[in-house]
């Protein structure tokens, strides 16, 4: 197996030229440096070597020399591989000290490998005739000190070029740090500060005192007037403007911000000296050494309102990176101007809702003034007129009952009758204005709440039903335990009304049978009358509870028609509600809600 020696002080290099070599059925072994070389080679021949030539403590050129000059390892064929020494005079220097190949990395494995096999293939046929160096002594020094005076000269050139391109990287990397620092900054000032002013100028003062710009300014576009009004500025700023004047749409565009604002976009020049939009402004820029410019709109829904405007002392300033950020800066002060735009909109909302809300509480205190007054006087009517109405009712039922009595026999038959109806119809008066008067009673009777046992009282009322109609047969069932807080003079009308309603409307059934109870507890508690008698159609509930709403006739069931209207304002009263369910001919049920003891309500 052919032994090939690779020379190289790099391991990684070594290690793959090793794993080529042994894939092509080469033996390999290796060495960090040229005078390990000789140590391995003095220890075991090699068939061929390949030497790198940049080596710590004997370079490729001194191995070669050194090889070259030993009678033994003179034969055995010397391939150069190289990546740093590439020039033709590194190759020529080479061939010089008697190298028998020069190959320069990287190069393509099977054009490594054929190149080998070549040299090896004409060594083993004896026509690679040992190469004798054709420099020796001096001439072999200022050869090869003339190579590396020049890789020297080289390399100078290159670690100055990567000194220069660090500095740029550097200061670029401090010029992304500190514009970076002034977003960051920025988006605080946005979340903190809620006066318009006082943001834009903080921005200013942000972009230059962190963001390393000359000058900063915020313009807005007047519309009327098409001016773009400097609203806030950092940095030597008047001079600038004072010298272009007023910033207008409306004449030739001269400074970055009316090329921004008109055409709605952004308007960089790395090079505002020799930019020729700027030409009629570049003594302004030089006075004030501002050597390039970004102008970035602010928009609002879409449109440019103005422009945040940044200036640089240094041309070629705004690269992509930096362009990203200061874009971004101009969004977030966009975004800010929109929230703005939003809060005005929302106060000037909440100012008119305001006023509104004023003008509609002194309607509604004027409306409320105006129906209490009416109240007043409508209840006074009504009490007024229910006490007038009743002198004259007494009279008539009085003169008609001295007629019964004294006049019976003369008036016959059908004058009795006559008077009979008389009698009625004052007695049916007499209860509508009993009832008027305990509707307004409802009304305006001052609350005394206290804790009220409305099974004790509904068991009360119920047993002085039945005594006054004794010859009924009526069954009744009292849940106990249902109380309520509230009135207890007012709700004892609520149950009398009710209750009354329940016997009177069951008249007509062989058995009555009335219920009163409760469910649910606390803030849920419903109390309930149920009774087996004609019911109404359900669909006409919704007026069941309003004044002089009757849904049978008067030759059925006598009534008024105000009861149900004043149990639902005594309900009301309370802070409850009442609701009735009913079948014709199934009987009916009336629930309602009041506060509970302990309920809180």
């Amino acid at each position: 197996m052919t032994h090939a020696l690779i020379v190289d002080d790099r391991p990684e290099n070594r290690y793959l030229l090793r794993a080529v070599l042994k894939g092509h059925g080469f033996e390999a072994s290796e060495a960090e440096n040229g005078v390990a070389a000789l140590a391995r080679a003095r220890q075991r021949m090699p068939d061929v070597v390949i030497s790198d030539l940049l080596m710590p403590e004997m370079d490729g050129y001194a191995l070669l020399r050194a090889w070259k000059a030993d009678a033994v390892l003179a034969r055995i064929p010397f391939i150069i591989y190289t990546a740093t020494y590439t020039d033709a005079k590194d190759e020529q220097l080479a061939r010089d000290l008697g190298a028998d190949a020069f190959l320069v990395k990287p190069t393509e494995p099977s054009v490594f490998i054929r190149r080998l096999r070549e040299v090896l293939a004409l060594a083993l046929a004896g026509t690679l005739q040992p190469r004798a160096p054709a420099l020796a002594g001096d001439a072999a020094l200022r050869s090869y000190n003339e190579v590396l005076v020049r890789k020297l000269e080289e390399k100078s050139a290159q670690l100055e070029l990567r000194v220069a391109e660090l500095a740029a990287s550097e200061a670029h990397i401090l010029r992304l740090s500190r514009l970076y620092a002034a977003l960051s900054e920025t988006n605080q000032s946005i979340v903190h500060l809620t006066d318009r002013q006082a943001l834009f100028e903080a921005v200013c003062r942000i972009a230059v005192e962190r963001g390393g710009f000359v000058l900063a300014w915020i313009g807005l576009l007047d519309a009327r007037s098409g001016e773009i009004v400097p609203a806030a500025w950092c940095g030597a700023a008047e001079e600038l403007f004072a010298g272009l004047g007023p910033f207008s749409l409306r004449g030739p565009r001269r400074a970055p911000v009316e090329y921004a604002v008109g055409e709605g976009r952004i308007h960089l020049s790395n090079d505002l000296e020799a930019a020729p939009e700027h030409a009629s402004i570049r003594d302004i820029l030089r006075r004030n050494d501002l050597r390039a410019g970004a102008s970035l709109p602010l928009l609002l829904d879409g449109q440019a309102i103005g422009a945040l405007t940044l200036y640089s002392d240094a041309k070629d300033f705004f690269d992509e990176q930096l362009m990203a950020l200061a874009v971004e800066m101009a969004n977030d002060v966009s975004f800010a101007l929109m929230n703005f735009e939003r809060e005005d909109l929302r106060r000037q909302a909440e100012a008119e809702l305001q006023r509104a809300n004023a003008e509609l509480e002194q309607r509604v205190e004027a409306r409320t003034a105006e129906l209490a007054a009416a109240n007043r006087e409508l209840e006074a009517f009504a009490y007024s007129a229910s006490h007038d109405l009743r002198a004259p009712l007494r009279s008539i039922e009085g003169f008609a009952r001295i007629l019964l009595e004294d006049l019976a026999e003369r008036l016959g038959d059908e004058g009795r009758e006559h008077l009979e109806r008389i009698r009625h119809a004052a007695g049916r008066m007499n209860a509508l204005i009993d009832d008027l008067l305990m509707l307004s009673m409802a009304g305006r009777q001052e609350m005394q709440p206290a804790e009220v046992d409305l099974s004790a009282l509904a068991a009360d009322i119920l047993a002085e039903l039945r005594r006054a109609v004794p010859d009924r047969r009526i069954t009744t069932q009292v849940a106990a335990g249902c109380k309520a807080t509230g009135d207890a003079r007012l709700l004892r009308v609520l149950l009398q009304n009710l209750l009354e309603n329940a016997v009177k409307y069951s008249g007509r059934q062989a058995e009555a049978r009335i219920e009163f109870g409760c469910t649910g507890a606390g803030r849920d508690r419903v109390f309930h009358v149920r009774d087996n008698g004609a019911g109404f159609d359900p669909q006409r509930a919704k007026r069941l509870f309003e004044p002089f709403q009757r849904f049978h006739r008067a030759e059925d069931f006598e009534g008024t028609g105000i009861g149900l209207a004043t149990s639902s304002r005594i309900v009301a009263r309370h802070g409850g509600r009442i609701w009735a369910e009913a079948e014709p001919g199934k009987g009916a049920a009336f629930f309602f809600t009041l506060p509970t003891p302990g309920s809180g309500t």
